[in-house]
């Protein structure tokens, strides 16, 4: 396929309309239905609809639309790679790390790579487990470091499929409003809090993480918890404890953040999180992305090769 068709195809699907691709591209509008129709013609199917306002587009079309993402994004990979070769480590990294991951190790790592590699350049993604994930699969981001569940693999997007290597652990403890005047001292069966409101991050389908472990704590209890308030991050439910509307699970690490917020023990404890470096099967590994996997192996020198992060 023409790159160019396919980029234009994708402005076509993102603006809804070959004309307002059209104003979006700078080009004229013929061309750009030309461009459409041979591309239809190449591929051999139709790619959308032609409706009175606008195009709709058909399962191929949206096929395309995010595997044209994907191609293109390898495209510029490509191109930014050769382009760093023979100058010495150079580039960008583009990363994604869920908050808690951040604090406990992301962090570290970051400051110890460009600290050896100064001509590589950080575009750094601070964001929940399902927007890496979908930035893993539209080529937007080379590595993501996240919470998983090893008993749920982690589930193809679009038909990309994940490579997970564990690299860490987060300790968990359950957080509570200063304010409720719990002790922090004793175990605390955790059936005793089935009234009580919870606050997680909202359960993805196939990355569940803390819906996981807080489900699997309570199921052997038989109590069933009445209330849970979703929210975007682990950030937000701190903020909301700490608030008095609530308790929640974190990481030791971000409820030091938090002044008024407690650390309660509970009865057993929690199971430790697994962290895990996680990347695209396919796809184009830089330079840059293996050198900084390599630092989490103890070897910051040594690129690792792209089928050894299994």
């Amino acid at each position: 396929m023409d790159l160019r068709n396919v980029r234009y195809f994708i402005a076509v699907a993102e603006n809804g309309s070959i004309t307002e691709a059209s104003h979006a591209l700078r080009i004229s509008q013929p061309p750009l239905s030309m461009a459409m129709a041979k591309l239809e013609k190449e591929v051999g199917v139709t790619l959308f609809d032609r409706k009175p306002r606008g195009i709709e587009l058909t399962p191929a079309g949206e096929y395309l639309h995010h595997a044209g993402q994907r191609l293109l994004a390898e495209e510029r990979r490509i191109a930014d790679t050769l382009k760093s070769m023979g100058q010495g480590l150079a580039g960008e990294l583009k990363l994604g790390c869920e908050p808690m991951c951040l604090w406990r190790i992301g962090s570290t790592k970051i400051s110890q790579f460009l600290s050896i590699y100064r001509n590589v350049t950080l575009d750094l993604t601070d964001a929940n487990p399902k927007v890496q994930l979908d930035r893993l699969a539209d080529g937007t981001l080379d590595l993501a470091i996240m919470p998983v569940v090893t008993e749920e693999p982690l589930q193809p997007i679009n038909g990309v499929h994940f490579d997970v290597k564990i690299v860490d652990e987060l300790p968990l403890t359950l957080i509570a409003p200063k304010s409720w005047g719990l002790d922090e001292t004793s175990p605390l069966d955790v059936a005793t809090l089935a009234d009580a409101t919870w606050i997680l991050p909202a359960r993805i389908p196939g990355v569940r993480i803390l819906w996981r472990i807080w489900s699997d704590k309570f199921s052997p209890t038989g109590a069933v918890p009445t209330g849970v308030i979703p929210v975007p991050t682990v950030m937000t439910a701190a903020q909301l404890v700490g608030a008095g509307v609530g308790v929640s699970l974190s990481s030791l690490e971000m409820a030091r953040l938090h002044p008024d917020v407690a650390q309660i023990p509970v009865t057993g404890g929690w199971p430790n999180l697994p962290i895990a470096i996680v990347r695209r099967r396919e796809g184009v590994v830089t330079p840059v992305a293996e050198r900084f996997v390599a630092l989490f192996f103890g070897d910051e020198q040594t690129p690792v090769e792209p089928n050894s992060i299994s």
